[in-house]
């Protein structure tokens, strides 16, 4: 009988198990994020935030090779069109995100809710914003979610910075 061996997909998606999962511990802190300064409480979601980019741009390094028929009907989406339809998508969502957590009020289904909506939310904003990078520069939209993406997370720790710095003074 032949023990099966792990094969380099395995061992690579073993390697980035951590990085998809990491979002998932911040589930047990709600539960005290009310008692925290407010300067803990711009930290945990600055951390949240970044293990969620880190875990999106680990999910798009391993899901779009999987799926290139998906990603090439992604491209040839018109540059105009998707920030269109990214604008419409995130004004949804932006109703959908106020609406959930204006009924939600339980502690681990509102931060299960917060990491998806924040996945999704990202998502959509990460395409909007690669519709309107490649309508200038012309290059596809799968060349640009990764650098998009990185952009997205450096802007957002160097807000969090100044709002801490802010909450400091």
């Amino acid at each position: 009988m032949q023990v099966p061996t792990l094969t380099k997909e395995v061992i690579h998606l073993k390697k980035h198990l951590l990085s998809l999962c990491f979002p998932v511990v911040f589930l047990i802190v709600p539960f005290w994020t009310d008692q925290l300064s407010p300067l803990l409480q711009t930290l945990f979601f600055l951390m949240l935030f970044i293990s969620i980019c880190l875990s999106l741009h680990t999910g798009w390094t391993l899901l779009s090779p999987r799926f290139p028929n998906w990603t090439k009907r992604v491209n040839r989406i018109h540059p105009a069109l998707g920030i269109l339809l990214g604008l419409v998508l995130l004004t949804a969502f932006g109703y959908l995100f106020f609406t959930v957590f204006s009924l939600v009020t339980f502690g681990i289904i509102q931060s299960i809710l917060t990491i998806v909506l924040m996945y999704i939310g990202l998502a959509i904003f990460v395409f909007l914003l690669s519709c309107f990078v490649e309508g200038i520069t012309r290059q596809s939209k799968e060349a640009l979610f990764q650098p998009v993406l990185i952009f997205v997370s450096v802007s957002y720790v160097v807000l969090t910075t100044f709002g801490i710095l802010q909450l400091i003074a």
